[in-house]
């Protein structure tokens, strides 16, 4: 398949582009050009976030553009002869551009998939209904989203509506993957707080491959939580198993489970 990303100067991206160019053809859009580091990158002065992030993809394997989000007419030329689109662009701290990259952003890559014909697209963002449900467990992504008064989570919150409502109106068959905390495979610490919704950077690859290869789905708009089987059992992702043939690899036993010393014979 041709497939755009959209965001894909990010480490989400990143992830995605190092399952899908095995079996793809990528076309990489973003705002900054390939050898401008991610400015994410850049807040650790020692180095210590960059280490969890996966290694941005050689430049000169893919096609690229330059291409704001905000801007239709970019977004619309970008999508031109694909088969499928990755939106993974993202603002968080700026109040003005994230409302423009996160809902008006997704309203334009879905201009851009009408106009194209294209039928699958693969949308991104945090699992909105993680805010409010902090006493509950077992959480399936068909609960009721609680974005909260954030406005992050709202912008991100808007531009999911965006998105099913043209798949609803168009036919569209779009699936909405979920996020929260990312980490290596390989990684022996845990992120801060033992987050119940972590996922392996291999894995979050695979899930992408799996969203863009998947049969038709039983709703135009169909979204699912991406995490590994943690024993905190807060958040199901069963629905990923049962419909992408998603299913994590990596399961950080390392976080949750340790080895108790032997201290002699029990008698």
């Amino acid at each position: 398949m041709n497939i755009v990303l959209y965001g894909a100067g990010g480490p989400v991206a990143a992830a995605a582009i190092a399952e899908l160019e095995q079996y793809h053809t990528l076309r990489l859009a973003d705002i900054r050009p390939p050898d401008v580091p991610h400015p994410r990158l850049q807040e650790d002065a020692t180095g210590r976030l960059a280490e969890r992030w996966p290694a941005r993809p050689h430049p000169r394997e893919h096609e690229l553009r330059l291409v704001d989000v905000t801007n239709p007419e970019q977004v619309l030329a970008a999508a031109a002869g694909m088969d499928a689109i990755i939106n993974l662009s993202v603002i968080r701290p700026d109040p003005v551009m994230s409302f423009r990259v996160n809902m008006m952003g997704a309203y334009h890559v879905m201009q851009a998939a009408v106009a194209h014909g294209i039928k699958r697209v693969v949308h991104t963002g945090p699992e909105v209904i993680i805010n409010h449900y902090w006493h509950d467990f077992d959480v399936t992504v068909e609960a009721p989203p609680r974005p909260g008064t954030g406005y992050y989570l709202l912008t991100k919150y808007l531009g999911q509506e965006v998105v099913r409502s043209f798949a609803e109106t168009y036919g569209l068959e779009v699936i909405a993957l979920y996020f929260h905390v990312f980490q290596p495979a390989n990684a022996t610490e845990p992120l801060p707080g033992a987050s119940p919704f972590l996922v392996s950077w291999e894995d979050t690859g695979r899930a992408f491959r799996a969203a863009v290869e998947a049969p038709p789905m039983p709703h135009r708009y169909e979204p699912f939580i991406i995490t590994t089987d943690l024993p905190h059992g807060k958040f199901n992702a069963d629905k990923a198993q049962r419909l992408l043939g998603w299913q994590p690899q990596d399961r950080f036993e390392g976080h949750w489970r340790r080895r108790v010393p032997r201290t002699g014979a029990v008698s």
